[in-house]
Parts: structure tokens; C-alpha cells; sequence
């Protein structure tokens, strides 16, 4: 099923926050591809929005854990993955699959 997020893609190398039912999520655009991903750090539940975006990945502001955004894995130690969704553009707006159908 796929949600309107009702708001407009992030400006390129730019994060923002979203909220859908019980999840908190990010969308991220990265020259001009979006990601999307749990607002949450996978290794302290701290919120990955007050962190940094670059070169496909994003950075935790806690302990600087970079997770690679097209997979999820984490670049620098043995921590569980980013839990990502499939999103796109559609008339302007983010949509995001939250499950599937």
C-alpha cells in the first residue's frame, strides 16, 4: 500500500522528517533520488533526522554510525541494518509503500 505523505520532496542533500500511523520516517533526497528510512538509529534508537546525509549515506549524530541508504547496512561496525521503504515522487508529493498489498 502505498501513502501520500501530503509534502514535497526534501531539496537535494536534504533530510525530512515524516510520520506515518506508528513510524517515524525520513525522506532523503540525494541527487535527486529519494530514500526512505526509520527515524531511528538501529544501535540506540536515536533520531538519524538530527544527523547528517552525504554520499548516500547517513550518518548517526550519537555515535557516528554511517548507514548506506540503498541497502540499509551499516558501513562501520556489526549493528543491525536501517529499516528502509520504497518511496517515489508522484504530482509533486512522497509517496511511501509501508506494506505490501
Amino acid at each position: 500500500m502505498w501513502l501520500n505523505t501530503s509534502e514535497a520532496p526534501p531539496t537535494d542533500s536534504a533530510m525530512k522528517e515524516v510520520r506515518f500511523e506508528d513510524i517515524n520516517l525520513v525522506i532523503a533526497n540525494i541527487d535527486n533520488q529519494l530514500y526512505c528510512f526509520e527515524n531511528r538509529c538501529p544501535h540506540e534508537d536515536f533520531k538519524l533526522s538530527l544527523g547528517c546525509i552525504k554520499n548516500n549515506q547517513v550518518k548517526c549524530p550519537l555515535h557516528g554510525y554511517e548507514f548506506n541508504l540503498s541497502s540499509g547496512v551499516c558501513l562501520d561496525e556489526d549493528i543491525p541494518p536501517l529499516n528502509l521503504y520504497p518511496v517515489k515522487e508522484e504530482n509533486g508529493l512522497v509517496v511511501v509503500q509501508l506494506r505490501k498489498d
